[in-house]
């Protein structure tokens, strides 16, 4: 599939794919114009987000979006010419009500799409049995190994992995991420400390795969065990919520796309960074089913009806890190020893149970986090054109050249 002109109206190739617990669309860079500008303006049309400024309550119903943070994604996919990847990834991250894109993170979730979309458009061959897709992603400079197993020729591909939040069974992708420690801070622990007090409130700020706030969900009044829906509509929690990320925002020293520390009315509208989290022990049940904490995670403007793969791999090695807030209210969590072993944790959730393996060790107060590892489920849920049916003058013409 190539872009085209049908009947006057520009069209683009597009994949739609369910990664995870979210969806998306999966365009393939050399079918995008060059200019930053254009391009934005394309992922906008396509995805149905305001072409400028804000427009509340904006349903996407004009576009491929799904007025949830989790389903305005746009993953662009190329070659990589980096000699530990075979492709790269670069993720625009939406949101229904806004024109301005995001293009600071990753989605550990629609990864687990990425293998198969760039072996159907030619980028990578996978061969019956198993196969290893290593993906640069440009947003945060991570490498991440994709293991999928590929069946024989005109064989279905096996579906039978289930994750919590997905209803059924699918084809299943393990991930990797390889040094995802400082992620986008460049340490494990942004700040030098284990806690750190906002506002007499102990919050522990960590960065593996993506930085997080972890706070104990009774210093809020609040027991972990609420539903997102309830949880979004207490607005003095949610002020005080925002008004935590910011601070911690503050004192890791973010920054956006430009490289430029991101200030508090940045922060106060980031729809990305950085995540936080609420985490009480778990009940009774929960520990049966093998939970060694409770958490409800914020995107972080609003509740996640599960909880994103990445902000998962930073809760888990959280609860690895002696002092943290993650690791006192976490229980059953083998401590990291001298030598390298994985150490699994699992986190219940609004959709169950989250398990992330955390590589690492802990010598004489070093602790070393080589690597994060999780299963998802993908599936494509569409191929074929879009059209743009508004698209500018400029945009029509970079097609046309």
């Amino acid at each position: 599939m190539t872009p085209r002109f049908f009947d006057g109206v520009l069209e683009i190739p597009v994949y739609h794919m369910r990664g995870g617990t979210s969806t998306g669309i999966l365009l393939y860079e050399a079918h995008l114009p060059d200019d930053l500008g254009l391009r934005e303006e394309l992922i906008r049309h396509i995805m149905g987000v305001p072409l400028m400024g804000e427009v509340d309550r904006n349903a996407q119903i004009t576009g491929l979006g799904r007025g949830i943070p989790q389903s305005c994604k746009v993953f662009i996919v190329d070659n990589s010419a980096r000699d530990d990847a075979d492709i790269q990834s670069t993720l625009a991250q939406l949101a229904p009500t806004k024109a301005a894109i995001d293009w600071s993170v990753n989605c550990g979730n629609m990864s687990a799409a990425l293998p198969v979309f760039a072996a159907q458009v030619g980028l990578v061959s996978l061969t019956p049995g198993s196969n290893c897709v290593r993906i640069f992603n440009t947003n945060t400079g991570v490498v991440t190994h994709a293991l999928l197993e590929m069946p024989a020729p005109d064989h279905p591909v096996v579906s039978e992995t289930e994750i919590p939040g997905v209803m059924g069974q699918w084809p299943g992708v393990q991930l990797a991420l390889l040094e995802p420690a400082g992620a986008k801070t460049g340490r494990l622990l942004p700040t030098g400390n284990p806690t750190d007090m906002i506002d007499g409130i102990e919050v522990s700020c960590t960065d593996l795969a993506v930085p997080m706030v972890i706070v104990r969900a009774v210093d809020m009044g609040k027991t972990a065990a609420e539903t997102p829906e309830e949880l979004d509509a207490d607005a003095a929690f949610k002020a005080q919520l925002q008004h935590l990320w910011v601070e911690a925002g503050l004192k890791m020293g973010l920054k956006g796309k430009d490289g430029a520390a991101m200030t508090e009315a940045a922060l106060a509208a980031s729809e990305t960074v950085p995540k936080i989290c609420i985490v009480a022990p778990p009940s009774d049940e929960e520990r049966a089913r093998g939970a060694n904490i409770r958490v409800r995670y914020f995107t972080p403007q609003a509740g996640h009806k599960s909880l994103a793969v990445t902000g998962g791999a930073c809760l888990a090695a959280c609860c690895l890190i002696p002092g943290t807030v993650g690791h006192g209210t976490a229980v059953g969590v083998d401590p990291l020893g001298s030598e390298e072993a994985g150490h699994v944790v699992r986190m219940a959730n609004p959709a169950g149970l989250l398990k992330a393996t955390i590589a690492g060790s802990n010598r004489n107060g070093e602790i070393n986090m080589p690597s994060a590892a999780y299963e998802r489920s993908m599936q494509i849920l569409l191929r074929g054109h879009t059209p743009l049916y508004n698209a500018s003058d400029a945009l029509r013409d970079a097609y046309r050249n």
